[in-house]
């Protein structure tokens, strides 16, 4: 098994050091290192050509002269892939050394599947505190989990991240959509959920840092305009369920959108933000009364 990562970064230099020691530290090394800067203009640049100088032939940068966002970044890397299997890291967070190890072990011993996932704990924004750990003492779906990845049924209602998976199907399935400016990873998940069965790594492989300069702090507009694009785009993945399973996965993927949208319509109006509490309320009301096709 021929392991590529990719690590994306804006504006991140010091932390991006982090993210790339913490790939080059790896107990299983990965065969490839992809690192995509999307135009940075706070030395990243100079420090991604300095990595590729030191480790010929495993690093790949990729320099982008111009900011396209975070999905066609990924798509960059993708592209630039030469291993047969692919994982990635955001360039503020870290993996931990067994990372690759523990992944790949798990495909190894489940031939029929081609997503491997871990446990992740997740740090404050200086790595001093740990607030928690993603999977806690919960049951985890394995196996065909694109009902499970569709309605979001994971512990925490937060999905697997950092996932490995076999690139010959990803490039079958198609890299992300770059008209998503955030949830472009759930909407991966979601197409790469219905082709392959995953398997769970029962051990904490990566760290993953909290702040407040993440995509998804962007406005809650944003995430209800992106919510209901990915819907609906990916509502035909339900046509083969029961009638009783698709509406269960219309349903709960509703709630979860509306429910997004109530909480910003409530910060909203907490700040006298009529206007965008009220498109809010409406998208809201649109999605619980709606079907997920448009």
């Amino acid at each position: 098994m021929r392991i590529s990562v990719f690590i994306t970064s804006y504006n991140q230099r010091d932390l991006l050091k982090e993210a790339v020691d913490s790939v080059l530290a790896q107990t299983r090394p990965a065969s490839q290192i992809v690192i995509v800067d999307d135009a940075s203009g706070d030395g990243s640049q100079e420090l991604i050509q300095t990595y590729a100088s030191s480790h010929p032939g495993v690093i790949t940068p990729v320099l982008r002269e111009q900011n396209g966002g975070v999905a066609q970044a990924r798509i960059d890397a993708l592209r630039a892939i030469t291993g047969d299997h692919v994982t990635y890291v955001d360039g503020d967070d870290r993996f931990l050394p067994h990372k690759l190890e523990a992944e790949a072990a798990a495909l190894e011993a489940a031939p029929a599947a081609g997503i491997a996932f871990s446990n992740n704990r997740y740090m404050s924004e200086d790595w001093s505190e740990e607030l928690y750990t993603w999977i806690d003492g919960e049951p985890v779906p394995q196996g065909d989990v694109f009902f499970e990845t569709f309605t979001r049924k994971f512990p925490r209602r937060s999905l697997f991240r950092m996932e490995l998976v076999r690139y010959a199907a990803w490039r079958e399935i198609g890299f992300h959509d770059p008209t998503l400016r955030i949830y472009e990873d759930f909407d991966m998940r979601i197409r790469l959920t219905k082709k392959l069965r995953a398997v769970y790594a029962d051990t904490v492989t990566s760290e993953i840092r909290t702040h407040g300069a993440g995509l998804s702090k962007s406005p809650d507009l944003t995430h209800l305009a992106c919510l209901r694009h990915l819907a609906a785009n990916n509502a035909h993945l339900l046509d083969d369920l029961t009638a009783d399973r698709r509406r269960e996965a219309q349903i709960e993927l509703k709630v979860w959108i509306a429910r997004i949208a109530a909480r910003g319509s409530l910060a909203a109006l907490r700040k006298g933000a009529v206007i965008d509490a009220s498109s809010l309320a409406a998208g809201a009301a649109r999605i619980a009364c709606g079907r997920l096709r448009q």
